[in-house]
């Protein structure tokens, strides 16, 4: 028989006893009516006794069925209900989720229940300091929401992944983090599902946050007590830009394999040729100059200057496929740049345009790489950098050490119009190209040298001017 303990005081006296806790009290008889509540219940109800004495319990608590069909049939229980979760219906608020300590038993022959309340941010504390314990540290982004989207927790991952800090965003709605990232097409969509309840997993998306771009798999939850109740909702999101970042690699490195395979195969057949054309061009431009018919003359000209055009896009084509002699040391990058420095800025006197060079820091590990190789990636670079600020602008090559990841960055950053997100998606894609008489094949071999030596390029562009950061695993000495 489900008796916590025997009501062996009378009635009114359980009553008085009541009135005096310091805990929102309830006590129901076996039919469901409320026989007193203290105080504390009906200022936290917003009612009067008269209109909650004499009631049914369940115009001011919702319980779950299960709970309910055991404080009107406690005979048929033989174990006896201590704790559960429920809500409070409030009269001029929003309900309240509560945990309840339910104490039944006799008294003059009739069964009895009493209901304590523990308010909504007691119980809430409690879960937030469970997910504190468990998720701190996890590296998966991890929210926790109330009955009513409120965040309650919310890690360190959670935090890096919207760019926010913790205590700026508790209690705070979900969709302020939405409205604080730039979207993809996606995004509302999520928020939209988000707000409906409408479950799910591995709903695929992405963000931007300051200059990185994030690709996430998100859950969306619900968090249910024993009895099946919900008592908040939790979002998972996992980090997967990495792993999308060497999906892309794979896939390029495919398509340049197949590039490299043309080329190893047509590149001897189209230069034998060239070679023979070019020798013939050379003899009649001499006969010509010597005839004195000058405009016959420049034709040649014109010939040899697209004859050499062919052959630099076949020897790019030879760069993405055959083996290169790579020459791997340890070089300081500082000393790369500051060879490489007169030949940018001639460059860059060409279209009036300044060049500015900072090392952000005293000093700067070295990096294992073939110095000539680097020349050619940051040549390149600057190169597409001056060329989109046509006439004028400014070029800033800033060098730092980025403590954290361990790595050495290069970024190169113009004053152009910046890139469009559709021409941003495919820049190292090859053959693809915005230029009226460029090959596309430029960033696609700049993307395979960096990677050959085990770093990166990033790309990030504003409404004014591009940053490409190339970015080297320093050497620890």
């Amino acid at each position: 028989m489900p008796i916590a303990f025997h009501l062996d005081m009378e009635l009114d006296q359980l009553t008085s006893w009541v009135e005096r806790m310091p805990q929102a009290v309830m006590i129901a008889d076996d039919r469901g009516r409320v026989v007193t509540a203290n105080e504390l219940l009906l200022r936290m109800l917003q009612r009067s006794e008269e209109e909650v004495l004499g009631q049914s319990y369940s115009s001011f608590v919702a319980l779950p069925e299960q709970v309910d069909d055991y404080l009107l049939h406690t005979e048929k229980y033989e174990d006896p209900l201590q704790s559960v979760q429920g809500t409070l219906l409030l009269r001029h608020s929003p309900p309240q989720p509560a945990a309840i300590q339910v104490i039944s038993g006799k008294s003059r022959g009739s069964w009895y229940h009493l209901l304590l309340f523990t308010p909504a941010p007691k119980y809430l504390s409690l879960l937030q300091q469970y997910a504190e314990t468990l998720i701190t540290d996890i590296n998966l982004g991890i929210l926790v929401l109330d009955e009513w989207g409120n965040i309650v927790e919310i890690n360190k991952a959670a935090c890096r992944l919207f760019g926010v800090i913790r205590k700026r965003v508790l209690n705070r709605k979900l969709i302020d983090l939405f409205e604080r990232i730039r979207q993809d097409e996606k995004v509302p969509l999520l928020a939209e599902r988000v707000h409906g309840g409408d479950y799910f997993r591995n709903f695929s998306t992405s963000w931007v946050v300051g200059d990185r771009r994030y690709q996430v798999l998100v859950d969306f939850q619900p968090l249910q007590d024993g009895l099946g109740g919900t008592v908040g909702t939790y979002l998972v999101i996992k980090d997967v830009t990495q792993l999308h970042s060497l999906e892309m690699q794979i896939r390029r490195t495919d398509r340049l394999a197949m590039i490299g395979q043309i080329a190893a195969g047509t590149a001897h057949e189209i230069r034998n040729p060239l070679t023979s054309i070019r020798g013939f061009l050379q003899v009649m431009k001499h006969s010509l100059k010597e005839k004195g018919e000058m405009k016959e003359q420049g034709y040649t000209e014109i010939m040899l200057r697209e004859i050499d055009r062919i052959n630099a896009l076949v020897s790019e084509f030879l760069l993405l496929s055959k083996p290169r002699s790579v020459r791997m040391h340890p070089i300081r990058v500082e000393e790369v740049l500051g060879e490489l420095l007169p030949i940018i800025e001639n460059e860059a006197i060409l279209h009036n345009t300044e060049v500015r060079y900072r090392k952000e820091g005293d000093s700067f590990p070295r990096v294992v790489a073939d110095a000539e190789l680097l020349k050619q990636v940051f040549l390149n670079l600057c190169k597409n950098g001056i060329e989109a600020m046509g006439d004028g602008g400014l070029l800033t090559i800033r060098q730092t050490f980025l403590h954290e990841e361990g790595v050495l960055a290069v970024e190169i950053q113009d004053r152009g119009p910046g890139i469009p997100d559709d021409v941003l998606k495919r820049i190292f894609d090859p053959f693809f190209t915005t230029k009226e008489n460029g090959t596309g094949l430029g960033l696609s071999v700049c993307q395979r040298i960096v990677h050959d030596i085990g770093g990166n390029i990033r790309v990030s562009t504003k409404d004014l001017g591009a940053a490409f950061s190339v970015l080297l695993p320093g050497m620890q000495e």
